[in-house]
């Protein structure tokens, strides 16, 4: 099952590298096998996960599904790791905000900055935009948004 494991997680390390090489470089493993590790695993599942080019790699139908089904599994894990070992005791990591601009500089960032006083492990990113993002598709964790409802009541959202 490790193996398996750490497998998923060389390639998710070479899809977010862009390429073989240059995961193998970050990871410290020969070109070959990382290549022959991906690709054994490949055959084993019976599906073709990533198309390999000159200009890098690019993901199939299955291997984006997979990819991130992986992703998932993969900070479960690390998840469950850093719970066994008592790390959630303090906040810490990334945590990334979207807000309207003119609301998110004058409501939302003074209560950041206080957050991040009193957390300061939390790597805080703030996005601060007019346009909607789509919560489900980018990696937001928290999005502030302001409107009237269909009852006319004004509110804040947050999801």
């Amino acid at each position: 099952m490790t193996d398996r494991l750490e497998t998923m997680a060389l390639l998710v390390a070479a899809i977010d590298a862009g390429s073989l090489s240059a995961a193998a470089r970050q990871i410290g493993m020969p070109l070959a096998t990382l290549s022959r590790r991906i690709s054994d695993f490949e055959a084993a599942l019976g599906a073709q996960l990533i198309l390999r080019s000159a200009r890098g790699l690019s993901l199939t139908e299955a291997g984006e599904a997979y990819a991130a089904t992986c992703r998932r599994l993969l900070e479960d894990i690390a998840e469950a790791d850093l719970r066994a070992k008592g790390e959630f005791r303090s906040p810490r990591g990334k945590l990334t905000i979207t807000a309207p601009i003119v609301f998110g500089r004058l409501h939302v960032l003074p209560v950041a900055m206080d957050f991040l006083r009193t957390y300061p492990e939390v790597d805080l990113q703030m996005e601060l935009a007019d346009r909607n993002s789509d919560l489900l598709d980018e990696p937001i964790d928290l999005g502030v948004r302001i409107g009237r409802s269909k009852a006319g009541i004004d509110r804040i959202g947050i999801r």
